[in-house]
């Protein structure tokens, strides 16, 4: 299993259909390759869980935007959220993954537990979630992959690469800037195994992405 973090717009997406391509081809594991994005509080499991109990299913956007706020503004609702955020990526990461491996796949991860980690701070600063038993939990069971690579850019960039995708909900350059000095400090304890400037243009990180990845 192979993981690839990095804040949006930092090219993992294309990066890795490229790997994906090559692994299927040249490499020839054919349909055994597998994409998985994955982002904390939205996996499927989670959002399956959501849709039972969720009670603005057939609202208007308008009513849906209010239950949101609803949830958020009670510290007891956002606690339990994050909890069962946390426990279901322990599920996704640490069972599911080892489930699809056991049956053949070669797993390329969109996004990845550190990720979500990164999230969860930016999300909800009025937790110290790193405490609870269930983070450690997650941290001590979810899938070790065997490369994790993160692509490394600067707001600015990624701020134009959002506007060249025209994406729908962007992040203000300022709250990119906050992501990507979490990231910086993750990348000082050693989170990932490999560290990638993805300023360069896209055929040079892939050379650089397959060179630490298959050598």
């Amino acid at each position: 299993m192979i993981s690839f973090s990095g804040i949006d717009c930092g090219g993992k997406s294309t990066q890795i259909e490229k790997i994906a391509e090559y692994m299927r081809n040249e490499l020839g594991y054919g349909k055994r390759v597998k994409i998985i994005h994955s982002r904390g509080g939205y996996t499927p499991m989670l959002e399956f869980m959501k849709s039972i109990i969720r009670r603005d299913k057939n609202s208007s956007r308008e009513e849906q935007d209010r239950y949101r706020e609803e949830i958020h503004s009670s510290k007891r609702k956002r606690k339990l959220l994050l909890w069962l955020s946390i426990f279901d990526l322990a599920l996704y990461y640490g069972i599911y993954f080892r489930l699809l491996e056991l049956f053949g796949k070669k797993i390329l991860a969109d996004r990845y537990f550190w990720d979500s980690y990164i999230d969860f701070l930016m999300k909800y600063p009025e937790f110290d979630f790193e405490r609870w038993l269930v983070f450690r939990f997650a941290k001590g069971i979810y899938k070790k992959p065997r490369h994790s690579v993160i692509y490394v850019i600067d707001a600015e960039l990624s701020m134009y690469r959002s506007t060249l995708k025209d994406e729908p909900w962007p992040e203000p350059v300022e709250v990119r800037r906050e992501r990507i000095n979490i990231y910086l400090s993750q990348i000082e304890k050693g989170r990932w195994m490999h560290v990638i400037d993805a300023r360069d243009d896209i055929e040079s990180v892939f050379q650089k992405t397959k060179e630490i990845i298959f050598n």
